[in-house]
């Protein structure tokens, strides 16, 4: 049976009762029971290599980290640099066959342009260009003029072979000053007729009235800029008594001591006068009058031909006779 708390006996303190572990009571603590050793040099060594050993283990995983992302970059720089250096060497070989393809089209253009400025001229053989025929020649006398002129110009030849196919000035604007008429392109009917009527003008520059006029062989723009381009040559030519002639297709021929000499290009023309000894003169002159063009025909020529450049074909003259 229990009994109550206060029924039970109290144990008696006295200074003579000591507090011990065998009495059921703790003490306080001993300050010197929780004082840590001091650490040895084997300690610090030993926590030294933990720490090394840790932050090396550390560092050589960034670094693989690290190191793995750089080799990739590597390998896919060095895919991409494989793949540049086949397409450099496709691109290099491409660009050989396309610079060979140049040359060969740019001397099929040239050839064509040649060929098609000859075809040009040979259409106007049977052509001449008149010269300083007054506007006041309206177009409906032009051929009763002109089978006139041609009968004093030939008078032993027949009217047959003075046919004209037909004739019309020139298809430009008409000049405000009148003293500069509209060149007059005819057409014989015969190619010899042609011939022994500009050898005739050559001899003797014909007259209508107080008007000298000039004769000239109808030619393609192209050709006409040609022999302008060459003006310089021609004018060397004729200070030192050499002797020249055009030749179709486009040449300039010339009888240089026993040797005759042919330039085909005006861009073959300072080496042209260097073989001959010549300085190139500048400046125009009337004593080569087959290279005076008409001011029409100038300006619808084309420019000397570019090398590097393409452009389109010449085109015919406007004023040739239809």
């Amino acid at each position: 049976m229990f009994h109550a708390a206060k029924d039970l006996p109290r144990p008696s303190l006295s200074q003579d009762t000591p507090y011990t572990r065998d009495s059921g009571l703790d003490s306080e603590p001993d300050a010197t029971t929780n004082r840590q050793k001091p650490l040895t040099k084997v300690d610090l060594r030993s926590m030294l290599q933990e720490a090394t050993a840790d932050i090396k283990a550390h560092t050589a995983a960034e670094l693989e980290r690290h190191i793995s992302g750089i080799k990739e970059d590597l390998e896919a720089l060095n895919t991409r640099t494989t793949q540049a250096e086949t397409d450099i060497t496709h691109l290099q070989t491409a660009y050989s066959q396309h610079g060979q393809d140049i040359y060969y089209l740019s001397d099929k253009i040239q050839y064509l342009e040649d060929s098609l400025e000859d075809l040009n001229n040979r259409s106007r053989r049977n052509n001449i260009r008149i010269r300083c025929l007054p506007e006041a020649i309206e177009a409906d006398a032009i051929l009763p003029t002109l089978r006139d002129l041609f009968h004093a110009i030939l008078p032993d030849s027949t009217e047959w072979e003075r046919e004209i196919d037909r004739a019309h000035r020139a298809l430009r604007p008409l000049a405000l000053n009148p003293t500069s008429p509209r060149d007059i392109i005819v057409r014989m009917s015969h190619f010899a007729t042609k011939e022994k009527i500009m050898a005739a003008t050559r001899a003797s520059l014909p007259k209508l009235g107080a008007y000298t006029l000039a004769f000239f062989q109808d030619l393609a723009p192209s050709t006409l800029k040609k022999r302008r381009d060459l003006k310089p040559l021609t004018m060397a030519l004729t200070k030192k008594g050499i002797k020249y002639r055009w030749g179709h297709p486009f040449k300039l021929q010339v009888r240089f001591g026993d040797q005759d000499r042919v330039l085909h290009h005006p861009a073959e023309m300072e080496d042209f006068a260097a073989a001959l000894g010549l300085q190139l003169l500048t400046g125009t002159s009337t004593a080569d009058r087959s290279n005076t063009a008409p001011k029409e025909t100038l300006n619808a020529a084309q420019p000397p031909r570019n090398p590097a450049k393409k452009r389109p074909l010449p085109q015919a003259e406007a004023a040739t006779p239809r």
